[in-house]
């Protein structure tokens, strides 16, 4: 598994410096228009009108904030359609722009936009052949939303015998916990993380065996509460812990006297049950996910717990769904705070 989670992870940061290669050619071909294809695509209206609303819906659109409207001193005989379009205020309006100048790189299509001060408008026109095809008035309104839910993400099964793999997984540029599992090599890494400004919850589960931090069903009150005073001590900097309710650790007697002791203690203590997980078979990892975030409705707040190999895949993902109105936050702005 290492050797393959070492190249996905690989893949992932070098797909991010294409990302921002990218964004910068794209930028750049903004600014310089000679750089556009010089046999563009000419598009009817129809097609022009199709595509802005593909644009919208990228973002998240209703179709309730799109309203066919006559706008003062534009017509004539080539122009398609008019819009009135309502923008929500965590969407800026250049954003949408750069979308359509996006979608239009490569189409004989001109973009003008120009923001009008007084009415607090924009105005964007979309030209074919130096006809106006498509014309909009772009206005921001208090009263709606894009009613999308908030996700974050638990990592599981780190690469914790490899410094230099574990580096480079921490920095994805997107934001999940780390679960450690108490024992010495999860000690050795605590620094890196708080290194790489991650943070992290513990996960309590029949898993742990060095005798510092094991806990039994067996064991004496006394004994288990060494153990757990070496488990809080060494990994206090833990945002919450996580006990596997299929264990048998939590279904023994002396679960009770544990969960007693860590709670006196201050910790978080949430059970695994309380995150949600998909399937993960990496040939239909992509669907898996986007099957689970359509059942995130808007008031959602869900925590998903992946292994570190398909977050790789996931993360590659989530800024497509985050353009559309997905939220994503760290797991403690859920567990903890709310």
């Amino acid at each position: 598994m290492n050797s393959s989670l070492y190249k996905n992870v690989a893949l992932v940061l070098f797909g991010v410096v294409v990302l921002l290669l990218i964004s910068n050619i794209i930028i750049t071909k903004y600014v310089n228009k000679d750089e556009q294809p010089k046999d563009r695509e000419v598009l009817s209206g129809i097609e022009i009108d199709k595509s802005f609303h593909s644009a919208l819906k990228n973002y998240g659109f209703s179709n309730t904030w799109i309203s066919k409207k006559k706008l003062k001193n534009i017509s004539g005989d080539s122009l398609f359609a008019t819009y009135s379009v309502k923008v929500p205020k965590d969407v800026p309006i250049h954003l949408l722009i750069l979308e359509l100048k996006n979608i239009f790189w490569e189409n004989e299509v001109s973009i003008e936009a120009e923001e009008i001060v007084s009415t607090k408008r924009t105005i964007l026109k979309l030209s074919s052949e130096k006809k106006v095809k498509i014309a909009v008035e772009f206005y921001y309104a208090e009263n709606i939303i894009r009613e999308y839910g908030t996700v974050s993400f638990l990592v599981t099964d780190l690469p914790l015998q490899d410094e230099e793999m574990l580096n480079d997984f921490l920095k994805i540029p997107e934001l999940f916990y780390c679960v450690l599992v108490p024992n010495d090599e999860s000690k050795k890494q605590l620094s890196l993380l708080s290194k790489s400004g991650k943070r992290f919850a513990l996960l309590l589960n029949d898993d742990i065996t060095e005798l510092d931090y094991k806990l039994s069903g067996n064991y004496s009150d006394d004994r288990l509460s060494r153990s757990i005073k070496e488990i809080v001590g060494t990994f206090y900097s833990a945002a919450f812990f996580i006990v596997d309710e299929k264990s048998d650790l939590y279904e023994s007697k002396k679960y009770a006297f544990i969960e007693e002791q860590l709670k006196k203690r201050g910790i978080v203590l949430v059970t695994k049950g309380r995150f949600e997980s998909i399937n993960s078979n990496a040939m239909n990892l992509e669907d898996n996910f986007q099957d689970f975030m359509l059942s995130v409705k808007k008031d959602d707040e869900k925590v998903l717990m992946v292994s570190a190999e398909n977050y790789l895949t996931i993360s590659t993902l989530i800024p497509s769904y985050r353009k559309i109105g997905y939220k994503f936050i760290y797991p403690g702005d859920i567990i903890i705070k709310r």
